[in-house]
């Protein structure tokens, strides 16, 4: 066979040879400009399908992709580019566009001018106007949450909510309130799966309440407010329980009761221990000292004040973390700053 165009033979293409239809079938029609609209807050491009928060080469691509369609007779294109900054808001970029048909993959090489248009994302937009449809609220049951609760609490949501693959899933703000948190929230499934996740974490009931806020294409939109309250005792109150003396170690799924005298553990659901007492103590690292007696005493770090270790222990090294309640001194399972224990059980969830 031979080409129609300039007679050459061999395989031909719609009658032409390879080199002729380069010439008479361009890929794409080149543009000269394109504009990229570019979130300032999170990075985010605007393309067809709306705002991706990929890197500049991959929108360029899909933005190249959606001005230039491959022109017939050519299925797909394909594009390579390299970008060159003129300033912040200006690029220069050369471009290849590699069309395919049958086994033919031509290359046309053109340059043209992306400008970089600042914008704000829709989400941005929602999040700089405090938008929200739901409520999280935390508390305690019967009681403030503690410093330590609301740390972990809030380190919590904010794992929860940066590992969400939903750009619309966002925390418009935090409020520290009397006993507790509220979060306002993009969604309202956002707030109720963060309570979910939350009173799997740290041990606690949840419940729900919608509220009628307005109307929108006809319909009627509610705002939920999810509430979360953990549990009545939080891991390293000292309670007494049945008339024993015993600290809280877990309490999540179950709470787990250490019996201060005797070292043994239990396990309770959290409705079995409800009547349990709460007990002022403290919990810190003490001195350790052997007396006279063949007693082992702790030494309070701040008074001085010298109190025998319930039950004796056998052995005991130079210092030790020790309950201290007034009912007297007990050797603890806990580490003394809880804070960094690696196995409170919502810190750990929540990294």
């Amino acid at each position: 066979m031979f080409c129609v165009e300039c007679g050459a033979e061999g395989p031909v293409y719609q009658g032409l040879c390879a080199k002729c239809f380069r010439k008479k079938y361009p890929v794409v029609a080149p543009v000269d400009m394109l504009d990229l609209s570019r979130c300032t807050s999170c990075g985010s491009f605007l393309l067809r399908s709306g705002w991706s928060k990929v890197d500049r080469d991959l929108a360029l691509t899909q933005l190249l992709r959606e001005a230039m369609p491959p022109l017939a007779p050519y299925e797909r294109v394909g594009f390579t580019q390299v970008a060159r900054e003129e300033d912040a808001n200006n690029l220069a970029v050369t471009v290849k566009a590699v069309g395919r048909f049958q086994d033919l993959a031509p290359v046309q090489d053109f340059h043209l001018r992306v400008r970089i248009k600042p914008s704000l994302c829709d989400t941005c937009q929602k999040q700089r106007g405090r938008y929200f449809e739901g409520i999280l609220q935390v508390r305690g049951e019967d009681r403030d949450l503690a410093p330590r609760e609301i740390r972990a609490v809030r380190t919590f949501v904010a794992a929860r909510v940066d590992r969400s693959e939903d750009r619309e899933a966002f925390v418009s703000r935090m409020e520290e309130v009397d006993g507790g948190l509220d979060f306002y929230v993009s969604q309202n499934a956002l707030a109720k799966g963060l309570a979910r996740d939350l009173a799997g974490a740290f041990g606690g009931t949840v419940s729900s309440s919608p509220k009628l806020f307005g109307q929108r294409e006809g319909r009627e939109v509610y705002r939920v407010t999810a509430l979360v309250r953990l549990g009545a005792f939080q891991k390293g109150d000292v309670v007494r329980h049945k008339g024993s003396l015993a600290e809280v170690t877990s309490v999540r799924p179950f709470v787990v009761l250490r019996d201060l005298e005797t070292g043994e553990s239990r396990r309770f659901k959290p409705k079995d221990v409800r009547r349990a007492r709460r007990i002022d103590s403290e919990r810190f690292e003490a001195r350790l000292e052997h007396v006279e007696s063949g007693e082992v005493v702790a030494v309070h770090p701040e008074s001085g004040e010298q109190r025998p270790l319930r039950p004796a222990p056998r052995t005991a090294g130079p210092r030790g973390v020790v309950v201290w309640t007034p009912d007297g001194a007990y050797m603890s399972s806990l580490p003394a700053d809880l804070s960094t224990d690696e196995r409170d059980e919502g810190g750990s969830r929540g990294k």
